[in-house]
Protein backbone atom coordinates (compact mmCIF):
# COMPACT_ATOMS: atom_id res chain seq x y z
CA UNK A 1 0.00 0.00 0.00
CA UNK A 2 1.87 2.92 -1.10
CA UNK A 3 0.46 6.86 -0.52
CA UNK A 4 0.50 8.08 -3.64
CA UNK A 5 -2.37 9.94 -4.00
CA UNK A 6 -1.59 13.02 -2.31
CA UNK A 7 -1.40 15.21 -5.52
CA UNK A 8 0.03 19.08 -5.01
CA UNK A 9 -2.03 21.90 -5.76
CA UNK A 10 -0.62 23.18 -8.60
CA UNK A 11 1.09 21.36 -11.71
CA UNK A 12 4.23 21.48 -12.44
CA UNK A 13 5.10 22.77 -15.54
CA UNK A 14 8.19 21.33 -16.22
CA UNK A 15 6.98 17.69 -15.91
CA UNK A 16 4.06 18.37 -17.99
CA UNK A 17 6.16 19.94 -20.69
CA UNK A 18 8.58 16.92 -20.60
CA UNK A 19 5.38 14.73 -21.16
CA UNK A 20 4.32 16.97 -23.99
CA UNK A 21 7.75 16.91 -25.88
CA UNK A 22 7.25 12.99 -25.80
CA UNK A 23 4.56 13.58 -28.42
CA UNK A 24 6.21 15.98 -30.65
CA UNK A 25 8.29 12.54 -31.74
CA UNK A 26 5.09 12.26 -33.68
CA UNK A 27 4.63 15.28 -36.31
CA UNK A 28 3.45 13.54 -38.89
CA UNK A 29 0.24 12.08 -36.54
CA UNK A 30 -0.43 15.35 -35.04
CA UNK A 31 -0.21 17.33 -38.15
CA UNK A 32 -2.85 14.88 -39.85
CA UNK A 33 -4.85 15.48 -36.13
CA UNK A 34 -4.94 19.25 -36.31
CA UNK A 35 -6.30 19.01 -39.87
CA UNK A 36 -9.02 16.58 -39.01
CA UNK A 37 -10.02 18.51 -35.80
CA UNK A 38 -10.61 21.90 -37.77
CA UNK A 39 -12.83 19.96 -39.92
CA UNK A 40 -14.56 18.44 -37.33
CA UNK A 41 -15.15 21.77 -35.73
CA UNK A 42 -15.67 23.47 -38.88
CA UNK A 43 -18.68 20.88 -38.96
CA UNK A 44 -19.97 21.55 -35.46
CA UNK A 45 -19.60 25.53 -35.82
CA UNK A 46 -21.61 25.53 -39.64
CA UNK A 47 -24.43 23.38 -38.96
CA UNK A 48 -26.04 26.08 -36.99
CA UNK A 49 -25.66 28.50 -39.37
CA UNK A 50 -27.23 26.85 -42.56
CA UNK A 51 -30.33 26.18 -40.08
CA UNK A 52 -29.96 30.03 -39.52
CA UNK A 53 -30.41 30.21 -43.45
CA UNK A 54 -33.48 28.04 -43.52
CA UNK A 55 -35.29 29.67 -40.58
CA UNK A 56 -34.68 33.58 -42.02
CA UNK A 57 -34.60 32.94 -45.55
CA UNK A 58 -37.48 30.58 -46.01
CA UNK A 59 -39.21 29.60 -42.88
CA UNK A 60 -39.78 33.14 -42.09
CA UNK A 61 -41.36 34.17 -46.01
CA UNK A 62 -42.83 31.39 -46.35
CA UNK A 63 -41.04 29.91 -49.38
CA UNK A 64 -40.46 26.91 -49.86
CA UNK A 65 -38.49 26.16 -52.90
CA UNK A 66 -37.60 22.63 -53.56
CA UNK A 67 -33.99 22.65 -55.18
CA UNK A 68 -33.07 25.23 -52.74
CA UNK A 69 -34.49 23.41 -49.66
CA UNK A 70 -33.00 19.67 -51.17
CA UNK A 71 -29.73 21.86 -51.44
CA UNK A 72 -29.36 22.97 -48.01
CA UNK A 73 -29.97 19.58 -46.51
CA UNK A 74 -27.88 18.12 -48.76
CA UNK A 75 -25.07 20.53 -47.93
CA UNK A 76 -25.95 20.04 -43.75
CA UNK A 77 -26.13 16.28 -44.40
CA UNK A 78 -22.82 16.30 -45.84
CA UNK A 79 -21.18 18.70 -43.22
CA UNK A 80 -21.97 16.72 -40.06
CA UNK A 81 -21.07 13.14 -42.46
CA UNK A 82 -17.49 15.03 -42.71
CA UNK A 83 -17.31 16.42 -39.45
CA UNK A 84 -18.00 12.44 -38.07
CA UNK A 85 -15.75 11.11 -40.65
CA UNK A 86 -13.07 13.45 -39.40
CA UNK A 87 -13.70 13.24 -35.40
CA UNK A 88 -12.77 9.47 -36.31
CA UNK A 89 -10.03 10.08 -38.02
CA UNK A 90 -8.65 12.61 -35.56
CA UNK A 91 -9.15 10.22 -32.73
CA UNK A 92 -7.35 7.75 -34.12
CA UNK A 93 -4.45 9.50 -34.69
CA UNK A 94 -4.34 10.88 -31.15
CA UNK A 95 -4.89 7.30 -29.32
CA UNK A 96 -1.93 6.40 -31.84
CA UNK A 97 0.42 9.36 -30.49
CA UNK A 98 -1.22 8.56 -26.58
CA UNK A 99 0.01 5.00 -26.79
CA UNK A 100 3.33 5.33 -29.34
CA UNK A 101 4.24 7.57 -25.73
CA UNK A 102 2.98 5.11 -23.33
CA UNK A 103 4.97 2.38 -25.21
CA UNK A 104 8.14 4.04 -25.36
CA UNK A 105 7.76 5.27 -21.80
CA UNK A 106 7.58 1.70 -20.69
CA UNK A 107 10.12 0.85 -22.29
CA UNK A 108 12.53 3.38 -21.95
CA UNK A 109 11.62 2.72 -17.76
CA UNK A 110 11.56 -1.21 -17.68
CA UNK A 111 15.46 -1.08 -19.37
CA UNK A 112 16.34 1.13 -16.83
CA UNK A 113 15.59 -0.57 -13.77
CA UNK A 114 16.41 -3.27 -15.29
CA UNK A 115 20.32 -1.94 -15.58
CA UNK A 116 19.52 -0.09 -11.69
CA UNK A 117 22.04 -1.91 -9.34
CA UNK A 118 21.41 -4.25 -6.81
CA UNK A 119 21.45 -1.59 -3.83
CA UNK A 120 18.59 0.43 -5.66
CA UNK A 121 15.87 -2.73 -5.08
CA UNK A 122 16.45 -2.49 -1.12
CA UNK A 123 14.49 0.70 -1.15
CA UNK A 124 11.60 0.32 -3.76
CA UNK A 125 9.23 -2.09 -3.19
CA UNK A 126 8.66 -4.02 -5.93
CA UNK A 127 4.44 -3.53 -5.92
CA UNK A 128 5.46 0.69 -6.15
CA UNK A 129 7.87 -0.58 -9.22
CA UNK A 130 5.10 -1.96 -11.13
CA UNK A 131 2.93 0.71 -10.37
CA UNK A 132 5.08 3.33 -11.17
CA UNK A 133 5.52 0.99 -15.09
CA UNK A 134 2.05 0.41 -15.80
CA UNK A 135 -0.60 2.27 -13.60
CA UNK A 136 1.69 5.74 -13.55
CA UNK A 137 2.01 5.31 -17.48
CA UNK A 138 -2.09 4.77 -17.83
CA UNK A 139 -1.75 7.91 -16.37
CA UNK A 140 0.30 9.53 -18.75
CA UNK A 141 -1.40 7.79 -21.63
CA UNK A 142 -4.75 9.60 -19.98
CA UNK A 143 -3.18 13.21 -20.41
CA UNK A 144 -2.74 12.33 -24.14
CA UNK A 145 -6.07 10.85 -25.02
CA UNK A 146 -8.53 12.71 -22.17
CA UNK A 147 -6.93 15.33 -21.11
CA UNK A 148 -4.97 17.11 -23.86
CA UNK A 149 -7.50 15.68 -26.52
CA UNK A 150 -10.23 17.21 -24.69
CA UNK A 151 -8.37 20.71 -23.96
CA UNK A 152 -7.22 21.35 -27.54
CA UNK A 153 -10.86 20.28 -28.96
CA UNK A 154 -12.92 22.65 -26.39
CA UNK A 155 -10.82 25.61 -26.61
CA UNK A 156 -10.47 25.84 -30.52
CA UNK A 157 -14.37 24.68 -30.35
CA UNK A 158 -15.00 27.58 -27.91
CA UNK A 159 -13.09 30.13 -30.28
CA UNK A 160 -14.44 28.94 -33.43
CA UNK A 161 -18.14 29.34 -31.93
CA UNK A 162 -17.63 32.88 -30.31
CA UNK A 163 -15.93 33.63 -34.43
CA UNK A 164 -19.21 32.48 -35.67
CA UNK A 165 -21.35 34.40 -32.83
CA UNK A 166 -19.57 37.51 -33.62
CA UNK A 167 -20.32 37.17 -37.27
CA UNK A 168 -24.29 36.68 -36.61
CA UNK A 169 -24.56 39.37 -34.69
CA UNK A 170 -21.35 40.91 -32.77
CA UNK A 171 -23.41 42.56 -29.78
CA UNK A 172 -25.55 39.30 -28.74
CA UNK A 173 -22.02 37.63 -28.93
CA UNK A 174 -20.84 40.37 -26.48
CA UNK A 175 -24.02 39.03 -24.27
CA UNK A 176 -22.64 35.11 -24.17
CA UNK A 177 -18.78 36.68 -23.85
CA UNK A 178 -19.75 37.85 -20.36
CA UNK A 179 -20.37 34.23 -18.96
CA UNK A 180 -17.01 33.19 -19.72
CA UNK A 181 -14.78 34.70 -16.53
CA UNK A 182 -17.81 33.06 -14.65
CA UNK A 183 -17.58 29.87 -15.94
CA UNK A 184 -13.52 30.01 -15.27
CA UNK A 185 -14.15 30.55 -12.01
CA UNK A 186 -16.63 27.60 -11.03
CA UNK A 187 -14.16 25.27 -12.81
CA UNK A 188 -11.11 26.17 -11.16
CA UNK A 189 -13.43 26.23 -7.77
CA UNK A 190 -15.11 22.67 -8.83
CA UNK A 191 -11.27 21.81 -9.25
CA UNK A 192 -10.06 23.00 -6.00
CA UNK A 193 -13.00 21.57 -3.56
CA UNK A 194 -12.62 18.00 -5.22
CA UNK A 195 -9.50 17.43 -5.65
CA UNK A 196 -8.77 16.73 -1.98
CA UNK A 197 -12.15 14.34 -1.95
CA UNK A 198 -10.97 12.69 -4.80
CA UNK A 199 -7.42 11.83 -3.35
CA UNK A 200 -8.68 10.61 -0.04
CA UNK A 201 -11.57 8.22 -1.92
CA UNK A 202 -8.70 7.07 -4.22
CA UNK A 203 -6.43 6.58 -0.77
CA UNK A 204 -8.89 4.40 0.53
CA UNK A 205 -9.32 2.53 -2.37
CA UNK A 206 -5.99 1.60 -2.30
CA UNK A 207 -6.37 0.14 1.68
CA UNK A 208 -8.78 -1.80 0.47
CA UNK A 209 -7.05 -3.18 -2.55
CA UNK A 210 -4.16 -3.51 0.44
CA UNK A 211 -6.40 -5.51 2.72
CA UNK A 212 -7.41 -8.23 -0.20
CA UNK A 213 -4.55 -8.97 -0.96
CA UNK A 214 -2.83 -9.07 2.34
CA UNK A 215 -6.33 -11.02 3.09
CA UNK A 216 -5.87 -13.67 0.63
CA UNK A 217 -2.21 -14.13 0.67
CA UNK A 218 -2.58 -14.70 4.98
CA UNK A 219 -5.81 -16.81 4.23
CA UNK A 220 -4.51 -19.81 5.90
CA UNK A 221 -2.70 -18.06 8.49
CA UNK A 222 -6.30 -15.97 9.26
CA UNK A 223 -8.47 -19.71 9.28
CA UNK A 224 -5.88 -21.33 11.65
CA UNK A 225 -6.19 -18.25 14.04
CA UNK A 226 -10.22 -18.06 13.45
CA UNK A 227 -9.90 -14.13 12.85
CA UNK A 228 -12.18 -14.45 9.93
CA UNK A 229 -15.00 -11.97 11.71
CA UNK A 230 -11.87 -9.46 12.77
CA UNK A 231 -10.46 -9.40 9.22
CA UNK A 232 -14.44 -8.78 7.84
CA UNK A 233 -14.64 -6.47 9.66
CA UNK A 234 -11.93 -4.31 9.26
CA UNK A 235 -12.62 -4.33 5.29
CA UNK A 236 -16.52 -3.28 5.95
CA UNK A 237 -15.42 -0.79 8.01
CA UNK A 238 -12.70 0.54 5.09
CA UNK A 239 -15.39 -0.02 2.79
CA UNK A 240 -17.63 2.33 4.61
CA UNK A 241 -15.22 5.15 4.65
CA UNK A 242 -14.76 4.87 0.56
CA UNK A 243 -18.56 5.12 0.80
CA UNK A 244 -18.45 7.94 2.35
CA UNK A 245 -15.99 10.06 0.62
CA UNK A 246 -17.52 9.28 -2.77
CA UNK A 247 -20.35 10.40 -1.71
CA UNK A 248 -18.99 13.43 -0.33
CA UNK A 249 -17.37 13.92 -3.57
CA UNK A 250 -21.31 13.24 -5.64
CA UNK A 251 -22.61 16.32 -3.34
CA UNK A 252 -20.04 18.63 -4.61
CA UNK A 253 -20.64 17.54 -8.53
CA UNK A 254 -24.39 17.73 -7.82
CA UNK A 255 -23.65 21.30 -7.16
CA UNK A 256 -21.16 22.67 -9.12
CA UNK A 257 -20.11 20.11 -12.10
CA UNK A 258 -23.47 20.30 -13.75
CA UNK A 259 -26.61 22.39 -11.89
CA UNK A 260 -24.13 25.52 -11.67
CA UNK A 261 -22.96 25.63 -15.19
CA UNK A 262 -26.51 25.12 -16.44
CA UNK A 263 -27.48 27.54 -13.89
CA UNK A 264 -25.32 30.62 -16.15
CA UNK A 265 -26.37 28.90 -19.13
CA UNK A 266 -29.75 29.45 -18.44
CA UNK A 267 -29.14 33.43 -17.63
CA UNK A 268 -26.81 33.80 -20.45
CA UNK A 269 -30.11 32.69 -22.45
CA UNK A 270 -32.29 35.15 -20.58
CA UNK A 271 -29.58 37.89 -21.53
CA UNK A 272 -29.86 36.56 -25.02
CA UNK A 273 -33.49 36.63 -25.13
CA UNK A 274 -34.02 40.21 -23.18
CA UNK A 275 -31.53 41.71 -25.38
CA UNK A 276 -33.49 40.31 -28.27
CA UNK A 277 -36.61 41.14 -27.27
CA UNK A 278 -36.01 45.02 -26.49
CA UNK A 279 -34.20 44.99 -29.84
CA UNK A 280 -37.44 43.52 -31.93
CA UNK A 281 -39.02 46.58 -30.39
CA UNK A 282 -37.08 48.99 -32.58
CA UNK A 283 -36.68 46.79 -36.03
CA UNK A 284 -37.15 43.58 -37.42
CA UNK A 285 -34.97 40.57 -36.30
CA UNK A 286 -33.92 37.10 -37.46
CA UNK A 287 -35.04 34.40 -36.00
CA UNK A 288 -32.80 31.87 -37.49
CA UNK A 289 -30.14 34.45 -35.21
CA UNK A 290 -31.42 33.60 -31.85
CA UNK A 291 -31.96 29.51 -33.01
CA UNK A 292 -27.89 29.57 -33.59
CA UNK A 293 -26.92 31.80 -30.33
CA UNK A 294 -29.06 29.16 -27.95
CA UNK A 295 -27.64 26.50 -29.93
CA UNK A 296 -24.23 27.66 -29.47
CA UNK A 297 -24.63 28.41 -26.06
CA UNK A 298 -24.63 24.56 -25.23
CA UNK A 299 -21.49 24.19 -27.58
CA UNK A 300 -20.17 26.51 -25.30
CA UNK A 301 -20.89 24.61 -21.68
CA UNK A 302 -20.26 21.53 -22.21
CA UNK A 303 -16.82 21.70 -23.44
CA UNK A 304 -16.71 23.70 -20.22
CA UNK A 305 -17.95 20.79 -18.44
CA UNK A 306 -15.43 18.48 -19.78
CA UNK A 307 -12.11 20.15 -19.13
CA UNK A 308 -13.44 20.66 -15.39
CA UNK A 309 -13.56 17.19 -14.85
CA UNK A 310 -10.12 16.25 -16.57
CA UNK A 311 -8.22 18.89 -14.21
CA UNK A 312 -7.98 16.26 -11.71
CA UNK A 313 -6.61 13.71 -14.47
CA UNK A 314 -4.32 16.81 -15.22
CA UNK A 315 -2.84 16.52 -12.21
CA UNK A 316 -2.67 13.23 -11.73
CA UNK A 317 -0.58 12.22 -15.24
CA UNK A 318 1.97 15.18 -14.43
CA UNK A 319 2.63 13.55 -11.09
CA UNK A 320 2.70 10.49 -12.53
CA UNK A 321 5.14 11.98 -15.17
CA UNK A 322 7.39 12.96 -11.93
CA UNK A 323 7.79 9.59 -10.75
CA UNK A 324 8.32 8.18 -13.70
CA UNK A 325 10.97 10.76 -14.25
CA UNK A 326 12.43 10.66 -11.31
CA UNK A 327 13.30 6.60 -12.05
CA UNK A 328 14.59 7.47 -15.30
CA UNK A 329 16.90 10.48 -14.05
CA UNK A 330 18.51 8.56 -11.04
CA UNK A 331 20.24 6.61 -14.11
CA UNK A 332 21.53 3.32 -14.23
CA UNK A 333 24.23 1.03 -13.27
CA UNK A 334 27.25 2.00 -15.78
CA UNK A 335 30.21 0.08 -16.36
CA UNK A 336 30.84 1.06 -20.59
CA UNK A 337 34.21 1.80 -19.62
CA UNK A 338 34.58 -1.73 -18.15
CA UNK A 339 36.31 -4.04 -21.11
CA UNK A 340 38.18 -6.46 -18.85
CA UNK A 341 37.45 -9.99 -19.39
CA UNK A 342 37.43 -13.29 -17.36
CA UNK A 343 39.46 -15.92 -18.55
CA UNK A 344 40.49 -18.55 -16.12
CA UNK A 345 38.46 -17.95 -12.63
CA UNK A 346 40.31 -16.72 -10.27
CA UNK A 347 38.66 -14.72 -7.16
CA UNK A 348 40.56 -12.68 -4.59
CA UNK A 349 38.89 -10.32 -2.05
CA UNK A 350 41.75 -8.36 -0.77
CA UNK A 351 40.81 -6.30 2.73
CA UNK A 352 37.35 -5.92 1.58
CA UNK A 353 34.49 -4.36 4.46
CA UNK A 354 31.37 -3.16 3.16
CA UNK A 355 28.40 -2.08 5.42
CA UNK A 356 24.42 -1.09 3.25
CA UNK A 357 23.95 1.93 5.57
CA UNK A 358 27.52 3.23 6.04
CA UNK A 359 27.31 2.83 9.70
CA UNK A 360 26.79 -0.82 10.97
CA UNK A 361 29.61 -2.88 9.37
CA UNK A 362 28.45 -5.88 7.40
CA UNK A 363 31.81 -7.35 6.39
CA UNK A 364 35.21 -6.36 8.01
CA UNK A 365 38.81 -7.53 6.45
CA UNK A 366 37.90 -9.80 4.12
CA UNK A 367 40.97 -11.53 2.54
CA UNK A 368 40.80 -14.78 0.91
CA UNK A 369 41.73 -16.27 -2.63
CA UNK A 370 40.29 -18.63 -4.44
CA UNK A 371 42.39 -20.60 -7.45
CA UNK A 372 41.05 -21.52 -10.72
CA UNK A 373 39.28 -24.66 -10.69
CA UNK A 374 39.27 -24.92 -6.31
CA UNK A 375 36.07 -25.82 -4.06
CA UNK A 376 35.77 -22.44 -1.91
CA UNK A 377 32.86 -22.81 0.85
CA UNK A 378 31.77 -20.28 3.08
CA UNK A 379 29.43 -20.96 6.20
CA UNK A 380 28.16 -19.11 9.46
CA UNK A 381 25.40 -18.70 11.22
CA UNK A 382 21.92 -16.43 9.59
CA UNK A 383 23.14 -12.82 9.57
CA UNK A 384 27.31 -13.26 9.22
CA UNK A 385 27.39 -12.07 6.07
CA UNK A 386 28.11 -14.81 3.65
CA UNK A 387 25.15 -13.89 1.06
CA UNK A 388 26.86 -10.54 0.83
CA UNK A 389 30.16 -11.42 0.13
CA UNK A 390 28.59 -13.08 -3.20
CA UNK A 391 26.63 -10.13 -4.25
CA UNK A 392 29.72 -7.74 -3.75
CA UNK A 393 31.26 -10.55 -6.21
CA UNK A 394 28.50 -10.34 -8.51
CA UNK A 395 28.93 -6.02 -8.39
CA UNK A 396 25.19 -5.71 -6.95
CA UNK A 397 26.83 -3.70 -4.47
CA UNK A 398 30.41 -1.73 -3.90
CA UNK A 399 32.40 -2.34 -0.71
CA UNK A 400 33.77 0.67 1.41
CA UNK A 401 37.26 -0.50 1.08
CA UNK A 402 39.67 -2.91 0.32
CA UNK A 403 39.39 -4.78 -3.29
CA UNK A 404 37.69 -7.11 -5.68
CA UNK A 405 39.98 -8.70 -8.38
CA UNK A 406 39.07 -11.36 -11.18
CA UNK A 407 41.92 -13.03 -12.75
CA UNK A 408 44.08 -10.13 -11.50
CA UNK A 409 41.73 -7.41 -12.82
CA UNK A 410 39.87 -5.09 -10.41
CA UNK A 411 36.65 -6.29 -10.32
CA UNK A 412 35.54 -2.38 -11.71
CA UNK A 413 37.43 -3.15 -14.78
CA UNK A 414 35.61 -6.17 -15.76
CA UNK A 415 33.40 -6.05 -18.84
CA UNK A 416 30.00 -6.28 -17.48
CA UNK A 417 28.68 -8.86 -19.76
CA UNK A 418 32.12 -11.36 -19.22
CA UNK A 419 30.79 -11.12 -15.34
CA UNK A 420 27.77 -11.54 -15.88
CA UNK A 421 28.24 -14.86 -18.00
CA UNK A 422 31.48 -15.76 -16.17
CA UNK A 423 30.03 -15.76 -13.23
CA UNK A 424 26.92 -17.76 -12.70
CA UNK A 425 25.02 -18.08 -9.50
CA UNK A 426 22.40 -20.73 -8.29
CA UNK A 427 20.09 -18.89 -6.05
CA UNK A 428 18.53 -20.21 -2.74
CA UNK A 429 14.73 -19.93 -4.28
CA UNK A 430 15.11 -20.55 -7.71
CA UNK A 431 13.43 -18.26 -10.04
CA UNK A 432 11.22 -20.48 -12.97
CA UNK A 433 9.24 -18.55 -15.83
CA UNK A 434 5.85 -19.75 -17.41
CA UNK A 435 7.28 -20.93 -20.65
CA UNK A 436 8.60 -24.48 -21.44
CA UNK A 437 11.65 -26.56 -19.73
CA UNK A 438 13.81 -25.37 -22.56
CA UNK A 439 12.99 -21.74 -21.93
CA UNK A 440 13.63 -21.90 -18.30
CA UNK A 441 17.31 -23.10 -19.33
CA UNK A 442 18.12 -20.81 -22.37
CA UNK A 443 16.10 -17.89 -20.51
CA UNK A 444 15.41 -16.21 -24.20
CA UNK A 445 18.91 -16.36 -25.25
CA UNK A 446 19.65 -18.50 -28.39
CA UNK A 447 21.36 -21.46 -27.58
CA UNK A 448 21.59 -25.10 -29.62
CA UNK A 449 20.08 -28.16 -28.21
CA UNK A 450 23.35 -29.38 -27.49
CA UNK A 451 24.29 -27.12 -25.09
CA UNK A 452 20.76 -27.45 -23.62
CA UNK A 453 20.72 -31.03 -23.64
CA UNK A 454 24.78 -31.01 -22.21
CA UNK A 455 23.88 -28.51 -19.33
CA UNK A 456 20.35 -30.82 -18.04
CA UNK A 457 23.12 -33.68 -18.11
CA UNK A 458 25.68 -31.92 -16.18
CA UNK A 459 22.67 -30.54 -13.72
CA UNK A 460 21.62 -34.58 -13.67
CA UNK A 461 17.79 -33.60 -14.86
CA UNK A 462 18.04 -34.61 -18.55
CA UNK A 463 16.75 -38.14 -17.26
CA UNK A 464 13.86 -36.50 -15.75
CA UNK A 465 13.08 -34.01 -18.12
CA UNK A 466 12.71 -36.82 -20.56
CA UNK A 467 9.97 -38.61 -19.06
CA UNK A 468 8.07 -35.67 -19.31
CA UNK A 469 5.10 -35.49 -21.75
CA UNK A 470 6.68 -33.48 -24.16
CA UNK A 471 10.45 -33.33 -22.70
CA UNK A 472 11.93 -30.12 -23.50
CA UNK A 473 9.05 -28.42 -24.50
CA UNK A 474 6.69 -29.28 -21.71
CA UNK A 475 5.16 -25.90 -20.22
CA UNK A 476 5.67 -25.14 -16.54
CA UNK A 477 2.95 -24.08 -14.83
CA UNK A 478 2.92 -20.72 -12.74
CA UNK A 479 6.22 -20.73 -10.07
CA UNK A 480 6.94 -23.94 -11.60
CA UNK A 481 4.76 -25.85 -9.00
CA UNK A 482 4.51 -28.89 -11.24
CA UNK A 483 8.35 -29.68 -10.17
CA UNK A 484 9.07 -30.55 -7.21
CA UNK A 485 11.30 -28.14 -4.76
CA UNK A 486 14.58 -30.21 -5.79
CA UNK A 487 13.71 -30.71 -9.52
CA UNK A 488 13.16 -26.59 -9.69
CA UNK A 489 16.61 -26.26 -7.87
CA UNK A 490 18.20 -28.73 -10.69
CA UNK A 491 16.64 -26.52 -13.43
CA UNK A 492 17.88 -23.40 -12.14
CA UNK A 493 21.37 -25.17 -11.82
CA UNK A 494 21.27 -26.48 -15.17
CA UNK A 495 20.57 -22.85 -16.28
CA UNK A 496 23.35 -21.41 -14.84
CA UNK A 497 25.64 -24.50 -16.22
CA UNK A 498 24.61 -23.53 -19.78
CA UNK A 499 26.12 -20.54 -20.31
CA UNK A 500 29.78 -22.59 -19.18
CA UNK A 501 30.71 -19.90 -16.35
CA UNK A 502 34.20 -20.01 -15.22
CA UNK A 503 32.66 -18.81 -11.53
CA UNK A 504 30.20 -20.78 -9.93
CA UNK A 505 28.06 -19.42 -6.86
CA UNK A 506 25.79 -21.43 -4.72
CA UNK A 507 24.07 -19.27 -2.66
CA UNK A 508 22.34 -21.38 -0.66
CA UNK A 509 21.17 -23.80 -2.91
CA UNK A 510 20.63 -26.36 -0.90
CA UNK A 511 18.96 -25.01 2.10
CA UNK A 512 15.43 -26.24 0.79
CA UNK A 513 15.91 -29.55 -1.14
CA UNK A 514 15.78 -32.77 0.07
CA UNK A 515 18.63 -35.40 0.69
CA UNK A 516 18.35 -37.00 -2.49
CA UNK A 517 18.86 -34.08 -4.84
CA UNK A 518 21.62 -32.39 -2.65
CA UNK A 519 23.55 -36.04 -2.75
CA UNK A 520 22.35 -35.08 -6.96
CA UNK A 521 23.59 -31.64 -6.66
CA UNK A 522 26.77 -32.84 -4.90
CA UNK A 523 27.82 -35.18 -7.94
CA UNK A 524 27.25 -32.16 -10.41
CA UNK A 525 29.53 -30.27 -8.06
CA UNK A 526 32.00 -33.15 -8.20
CA UNK A 527 31.86 -33.18 -11.78
CA UNK A 528 33.04 -29.62 -12.43
CA UNK A 529 35.88 -29.58 -9.92
CA UNK A 530 39.20 -28.69 -11.62
CA UNK A 531 37.28 -26.84 -14.53
CA UNK A 532 35.23 -23.98 -12.83
CA UNK A 533 35.90 -22.23 -9.22
CA UNK A 534 33.30 -23.12 -7.36
CA UNK A 535 32.52 -21.03 -3.95
CA UNK A 536 29.42 -22.69 -2.59
CA UNK A 537 27.46 -20.74 0.37
CA UNK A 538 25.62 -23.62 3.07
CA UNK A 539 23.71 -23.96 6.00
CA UNK A 540 23.49 -27.65 5.39
CA UNK A 541 27.40 -28.68 6.36
CA UNK A 542 26.85 -31.66 4.68
CA UNK A 543 27.37 -30.54 1.16
CA UNK A 544 30.48 -28.72 1.81
CA UNK A 545 32.66 -31.56 2.98
CA UNK A 546 34.90 -31.97 0.07
CA UNK A 547 35.49 -28.34 -0.29
CA UNK A 548 39.19 -27.59 -0.63
CA UNK A 549 38.78 -24.39 1.52
CA UNK A 550 36.03 -23.71 4.10
CA UNK A 551 35.69 -20.25 5.47
CA UNK A 552 33.64 -19.81 8.82
CA UNK A 553 32.19 -16.32 8.62
CA UNK A 554 30.89 -14.97 12.32
CA UNK A 555 29.83 -11.00 12.30
CA UNK A 556 30.87 -10.17 9.13
CA UNK A 557 34.72 -11.34 10.10
CA UNK A 558 36.45 -14.68 9.12
CA UNK A 559 36.94 -16.49 12.02
CA UNK A 560 37.88 -20.10 11.08
CA UNK A 561 39.44 -21.32 7.57
CA UNK A 562 40.74 -24.76 6.81
CA UNK A 563 39.55 -28.32 5.35
CA UNK A 564 36.73 -29.65 6.59
CA UNK A 565 38.71 -32.21 8.96
CA UNK A 566 41.15 -29.17 10.38
CA UNK A 567 38.24 -27.53 11.28
CA UNK A 568 36.29 -30.83 13.12
CA UNK A 569 39.92 -30.97 15.02
CA UNK A 570 40.11 -26.97 16.31
CA UNK A 571 37.46 -26.06 18.90
CA UNK A 572 35.67 -23.30 17.49
CA UNK A 573 32.19 -22.05 15.57
CA UNK A 574 32.42 -24.99 12.65
CA UNK A 575 32.57 -27.88 14.77
CA UNK A 576 29.88 -26.54 17.01
CA UNK A 577 27.75 -26.14 14.03
CA UNK A 578 28.55 -29.26 12.95
CA UNK A 579 28.08 -31.08 15.44
CA UNK A 580 24.51 -29.43 16.31
CA UNK A 581 23.47 -30.86 12.73
CA UNK A 582 24.55 -34.04 13.49
CA UNK A 583 22.80 -34.14 16.70
CA UNK A 584 19.59 -32.85 14.72
CA UNK A 585 20.01 -36.01 12.12
CA UNK A 586 20.14 -38.55 14.87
Amino acid sequence: MYQDDDLPRHVNRGSLKRLLRYALAYPQLLKQAAVFLLLTTLGQVLGPVLIKIFLDDYVTEGVYPLRDITLLALAYAAMYGVSAWAGYLQSMRLNEVAFSVVRRIRSQVFATVMRKPLSFFDHEPTGKLVSRITNDTEAIKDLFLQVMATFVQSVVLIVAVFIAMAFLDWRLMLVCLLMMPLMVFVMFRYQRLSAPRYHKARSILSQINGTLSESIQGMKVIQLMNQQRRFDQRFTDTSQSHFTARMRNLKLDALLLRPMPDLLRTLTLAGLLLFFGWQSMGAAVEIGVIYAFINYLSRITEPMLQMTQRLSMLQQAVVAGERVFTILDDGAEDHTAANQLIESGEVAFRDVSFSYDGEHPVLSDINFTVRPGEFYAIVGHTGSGKSTLMSLLMRFYAPQSGDILLDGKHINEVDQNSLRESVGVVMQDPFITTGSVRENITLGQDMSDEVVLAAAGQAQIHDYIMTLPEAYNTPMDERGSNFSTGQRQLLSLARTLAHKPRILILDEATANIDSHTEAVIQRALMMLRGDTSIIAIAHRLSTITAADQILVLHQGVITQRGTHQQLLSEDGLYRNMYLLQQSRVV
